[in-house]
Order: structure tokens, then sequence, then C-alpha cells
């Protein structure tokens, strides 16, 4: 097979935990980090137009959902940041002969990721404290939702290269056409229709995800603002469950793309896969009633349901997604051959670090979340 000759051999010092606990850290690495991700996806797009289509009325619920929502997004940009940098080293110790190679031939614009997310985030600082922050903005409040909306784009251009990069590391085959196209870098590569299915299942998500931060929201603020608080809760039960319920037929649709063998691991071929796959469908229909109900009757009780099952919704996801990175790659890299010299006292530390990280952000985020709350409020 020429795509053998063309990946490199892994680096040639052994691994530094067993490689199922590596997995296991990809996977729960990269699940933290899906869920900011997503509501910075989604929720840039969703801001700006509350704040648009609301901006007849600030003190009006649309336009109050679309500040808090636009307020709250530097936050979740650090979290999906430094949570990101967790799977990206796992994924480079367990298939880094792939991932370097694909990111080595689209070198430049997959540089640009760095350049483009600083911009981005500047954009999400400079919306709340040039015009939401300040009482004379009447006269730029249609300039809040642009900047969301064109800081969106980029972010939505940076999901283009990620998905780009995480696709191509799968298919070797494709290698050696870029290369010879252009050796500098400067590639990128189109979207075939598996490649358009998983983007569209990945942007859809971020949408879904908002709704549930959005209810989030509700629940923080019900002994404060009962009202708006049922109103977030509904809202955001509402987008979450419309999402959803697109994001079936997109699923659905992204399975078939697949080769068949790996689509037939799903559908009972492999036991593992199998079950992954139903447990996500019965957490998905679980969430689905759930939020269906919060929205209807405003309800937090099934607002948390539909919540917690629709997290673990996405943790299944994360799952299949590994297991189908795994059937690709399964012909050309085996992690499982690799020898593997545990270092535990570096590995402890690693692990108490993370703990440590993970308290603090969440720390930080009630903080911030205390100094912005007064931006939820009426004539503010």
């Amino acid at each position: 097979m020429e795509a053998l000759a063309l990946i490199p051999d892994y680096q040639p010092i052994p691994l530094p935990a067993p490689v199922w606990l590596l997995q296991l850290l990809l996977v729960l690495g990269f699940f933290l980090h899906a869920v900011p991700m997503n509501v910075v996806l989604g929720g840039g797009f969703l801001s700006s137009a509350c704040l648009y289509l609301g901006r007849g009325n600030k003190d009006g619920d649309l336009y109050r959902m679309g500040k808090a929502l636009a307020t709250s997004l530097p936050l979740f940009i650090s979290f999906a940041i430094t949570q990101g940098i967790v799977p990206l080293l796992f994924l480079q110790l367990l298939y880094g002969p792939m991932f370097y190679t694909s990111s080595v031939l689209i070198a430049v614009p997959w540089l640009a990721v760095i350049l483009l997310i600083i911009v981005a985030y500047y954009m999400s600082y400079w919306t709340i404290y040039k015009y939401l922050k300040k009482k004379d903005g009447e006269a730029n409040k249609g300039m809040a939702p642009l900047v969301l909306l064109i800081m969106s784009f980029i972010f939505l251009g940076v999901a283009y290269l990620f998905v780009t990069n995480m696709t191509l590391m799968l298919h070797p085959e494709r290698w050696q056409a870029l290369y010879q196209a252009n050796q500098n870098g400067l590639n990128l590569p189109g979207m075939d229709v598996n490649t358009i299915a998983r983007f569209l299942h990945f942007f859809l998500a971020g949408f879904a995800v908002t709704g549930l931060a959005l209810g989030c929201f509700g629940l923080a603020i019900n002994k404060r603002d009962e009202e708006f608080a049922g109103y977030l809760i509904k809202k955001g039960s509402a987008i979450y469950l419309l999402v959803t319920l697109v994001q079936i037929g997109v699923g659905g649709w992204f399975l078939m793309t697949l080769p068949k063998e790996m689509m037939m691991n799903y559908m009972g071929q492999d036991q593992l896969a199998t079950i992954t796959f139903v447990v996500s469908m019965v957490l998905m229909m679980v969430s689905i009633v759930g939020t269906g109900l919060a929205f209807t009757g405003g309800s937090r009780k099934m607002f948390i349901t539909g919540l917690v099952s629709a997290l673990l919704t996405v943790l299944a996801m994360v799952v299949m997604r590994h297991q189908l990175r795994i059937y690709h790659l399964a012909p050309y890299v085996d992690p499982e051959k690799l020898p593997v010299s545990t270092q535990w006292d570096l590995l402890i530390v690693f692990i108490i670090s993370a703990v440590a990280l993970i308290a603090y952000l969440v720390w930080l985020s009630r903080l911030v979340w205390g100094a912005n709350n007064p931006l939820l409020r009426r004539g503010h």
C-alpha cells in the first residue's frame, strides 16, 4: 500500500503511560473541550441574532438573553482553549505520525488558527466593553451584533480548519496528491460528502449546546429573577429541542457517508461500538423528552433531566468519534504495539494539575458570572 510508505515512524521513545489510559484521557479531555467549544461556536451567532432582533427594547427578554450570552462568551472561549490543550497532547502521543503529517501538509492555514483565535477572542471582549457596558451605547447598539457575527464566522473558520485537519489525518491516501500540488504547506483540501456531513453535524451541535447553556443561566438566576429565569429555560430548551431534531437527520446522513464496514460496526458488527451507539440514542431521546417538557411547562427538574442526559449524549458521541478514528487508522498505525515506560510520578503530577486547573476554572467562572450579573438586569 503506497500510503504506508508516506507515514513516518513514531518517535523512538516509549509512551509515558499505558495506551488505555492515554486514550481515556484523550476522550475525557476532548469532552471537556467540546462542551465550551460548542457554546463558543453557536453562542456567537445566537447572541448576535438576539441582540439585533431585540435592539428596539433593551429591557426586553430577548435582548437580555443575547446580552447574557454575549457577556459569557469570553469565559467559554478561555475554557475551550485551555481544555483543548489536553486532547491535542494525547492525540499527538497516540497518533503523532498521522497528525503531524496532515498538519504539515496544511501548515499555513493550520498555523493561522492561532491568529484567528486571538482576533476573535479580542472581539468578544471588545463587544462587551465597547458596547454592552456603556450606558450611552444607544447609537452603537447595532454594532454589537455585527462584531459578534464577524467573530462567529472567524470561529466557524477555525472549526473548518480543525475538521479539515482531523479528517485529513485519517486519509493518508490523499497526502501525496496534496504534497505534489504544493510543498510549502499552502494546501487546503476540499470537502467531500463525508467531511461536509461531519462539519454540519459539528456546527449544529454548537447551537444545541448553547441552548443548554441558556437554560443553565436560567437555573443560576432563578431565585433573583424567576420570570426571566423561566424565559431562559424555555427558550434554551426550545433551541436544544429544535436543533437536536434536525441533528437526527444530519447524524443519520453522516453515518451513511461512512465506509460500509465502519458504519456496520455501529450496527452490530462491533459490540462496544454498537452499545455506545444505542446508549447515545437512548440518552438523546431522554434529553428530547426532558427539554420538551421544560419548554412547554418551564419545569426546572425536567430541564435538569434533559441537561444531564444531553451532556451524557455528548460524551457518548465523543466516544463514538474516537472509535471511528481507530477504525480509520487501524490499517496504518497501532499504538497498542508501542513500548510503554510508565512515568507514574509525572502522571500523578499531571492528573493533580488537571484537577486543580478545573477547580480553578470553576472558581473563575463563578467570579466572572458575579461580575457580569448586573448586565442581566433590566435597564442595564
